[in-house]
């Protein structure tokens, strides 16, 4: 009997990479109104609930490195036991995709999943991995060939994190994790060896 592969639950006040893309590795942003629709997405159903500290959009596939809220107030409710909000949150992404999905279905004339069924988590409870997918969620525009410089590319968060400009990714804990803005960009200056389990997105 195959075993069955384990679905790292998501807990409120964790750190996680979230990637996921388009089922059969298929094109899931077709123009520049397409990535502007995800990110609207994510900050009306993702961010109210957690703390995005890095993103990117590709071609056929996206990453998030996010901090999972460890206090939610809902419709007057408190909550603060860290199951619950994992599934709320988990909830809130499941929202994102099939809004987008429909959206994008409408768009291309087809029909059927847009996306694999269970989008993917690791959970990071390292500062030097949470460095490390911060680094290559950015990075991964240019090691797929869609920027020849991630640093110019338009559809992740590394412009807005050198920035002074207003953002809704929390610069602030990302400046921290780095010691500094310019900790920050001398990282993203260097390549660092590629770890396995990131070797296929």
């Amino acid at each position: 009997m195959p075993s069955l592969k384990v679905i790292t639950p998501i807990l409120g006040g964790s750190y996680y990479h979230i990637y996921n893309r388009g089922i059969n590795r298929q094109i899931i942003f077709f123009n520049d109104n397409n990535y502007r629709y995800f990110l609207r997405l994510m900050d009306q159903l993702i961010t109210p609930y957690v703390s995005v500290l890095a993103y990117a959009l590709i071609q056929n596939h996206f990453h998030l490195v996010i901090k999972v809220n460890n206090f939610l107030k809902t419709d007057s409710i408190e909550i603060s036991d860290d199951g619950e909000i994992g599934k709320i949150v988990s909830n809130q992404f499941r929202k994102l995709f099939i809004a987008y999905s429909m959206a994008l279905n409408i768009q291309e004339k087809r029909t059927g999943s847009l996306f694999d069924k269970n989008f993917k988590r690791i959970e990071i409870t390292e500062n030097e991995y949470l460095k490390y997918a911060i680094f290559y969620t950015h990075y991964n525009p240019e090691k797929h060939g869609n920027a020849t410089d991630f640093r110019q590319y338009g559809y992740s968060s590394y412009s807005a994190i050198i920035s002074n400009k207003t953002t809704k990714i929390d610069r602030k804990t990302v400046l921290e994790i780095f010691d500094g803005r310019e900790d920050f960009i001398h990282y993203h200056s260097v390549l660092h060896d590629e770890r396995d389990e990131f070797r296929d997105e």
